[in-house]
């Protein structure tokens, strides 16, 4: 895996160079494609840590929620950054820090039910003394 990555990123990368000053739209468009496909080389092998996750879970009792509402936070920071990035490399820096912002919003508004339930623990806690 991580040789097709280094592969895949090193020729993008000279082909972006080699491009950048002639044809910079083109430039653009491999280093969009390339990250396309190391996306999907990481994401191929991303199902033994969701089963790995899995047993933790149903080892120790977990709330399947609490994990799913975690999962989707680490999806939003990765999609957020890759994003983010992509501006940036395009040389859109406010762009990117819209995005930046949109997905720490969105993360927020996730966790929200998360931390509805931890005050009413706290609250629990705090009539039992």
């Amino acid at each position: 895996m991580i040789f097709s990555i280094f592969g895949i990123s090193l020729l993008a990368v000279s082909i972006c160079v080699i491009l950048k000053k002639t044809n910079p739209e083109f430039s653009l468009l491999i280093s969009l494609i390339s990250s396309v496909l190391i996306l999907l080389i990481v994401f191929s092998n991303f199902s033994p840590i969701l089963n790995t996750i899995k047993k933790c879970v149903n080892s120790f009792n977990l709330n399947n929620v609490y994990i799913v509402t975690i999962l989707k936070a680490l999806g939003i920071c990765y999609i957020t950054q890759i994003a983010s990035e992509t501006c940036k490399d395009c040389g859109f820096s406010s762009i990117s820090s819209k995005v930046d912002l949109a997905g720490k919003i969105s993360i927020i508004l996730l966790s929200l039910p998360m931390f509805e339930d931890l005050i009413k623990i706290l609250e629990k806690l705090i009539y039992l003394k």
